[in-house]
């Protein structure tokens, strides 16, 4: 029998690539976002809304009677000073992110039994701070406590929960991420240094096609509780958790701060 999926976020990116995986595979892909046709198997759904996320799991619900994995996929970079940021790209960041896969976990779970699988797509900012990126670091380490948590509380059910954290990959992510250069005599240039410190590895990150059979597999089977996708990113988590934190944010500091 085919696997029912639903992935948030999968008209473009990691998502779109990991759809074509499972259709491949012969599964049922379910698409939740918001620039979607509510059409077939593409749900029209703002995951940041929780009546709609209820109301297109329903749909699912009553059309296949179960969800055998879900992948919580969809987010949105954001990056800028901490306190010069609008509080409504912080609310949008967390609501899209955080709130968007609780609400789709919770609403997928009523149709999950044993066997089914929680994929919750992290990434490495979440184990790591980086500066200018506090909110999506903070977004993004929330989504990680998510996935553990429940994989503790699930754990004698059956259903698997696996939180992914990859590093920087090439898609148009980064393109549609807040970016916010706004600054002041306390930053001076280091706001938009730091960004154009991150812009300017557009070209070194990895590929999509690099990647997605390994993400796919994990999505499929992994194990383990949380995967590092990219051996750079794997030595810079090794190397924070050997080395004093002063010393680490230091290090950081001083390659992604955009000092002057």
């Amino acid at each position: 029998m085919n696997r029912v999926v639903v992935i948030s976020g999968a008209t473009s990116g990691i998502g779109k690539a990991l759809a074509k995986k499972f259709e491949a595979d012969g599964d049922i892909v379910c698409n939740l976002s918001r620039s979607c046709t509510d059409n077939g198997f593409d749900y029209k759904c703002d995951v940041s809304d929780e009546a709609q996320v209820n109301a297109a799991v329903g749909k699912i619900g009553e059309r296949y009677g179960r969800v055998d994995i879900l992948v919580n996929n969809a987010g949105i970079g954001i990056s800028g000073a901490t306190e010069l940021i609008p509080m409504d790209d912080i609310k949008k960041a967390m609501d899209i992110s955080y709130f968007g896969a609780l609400y789709l976990t919770r609403a997928c779970l009523k149709f999950m039994k044993k066997g089914a699988r929680i994929i919750f797509m992290s990434s490495i900012a979440g184990l790591t701070a980086i500066p200018f990126r506090s909110v999506y670091c903070s977004v993004k380490a929330a989504e990680l406590m998510l996935g553990e948590s429940l994989r503790m509380e699930l754990s004698q059910t059956g259903i698997s929960v696996v939180t992914l954290c990859p590093g920087e990959i090439k898609t148009n992510f980064s393109a549609n991420k807040l970016a916010d250069v706004k600054t002041s005599e306390r930053y001076g240039k280091r706001v938009e240094k730091a960004l154009e410190k991150v812009t300017s590895r557009e070209e070194k990150r990895m590929s999509i096609a690099s990647v997605i059979d390994k993400i796919y597999k994990i999505c499929v089977s992994g194990r383990k509780a949380m995967y590092i996708i990219g051996g750079k990113y794997k030595f810079l988590y090794f190397a924070k958790r050997v080395l004093p934190t002063t010393t680490y944010l230091k290090l950081t500091d001083s390659m992604l701060g955009g000092r002057e």
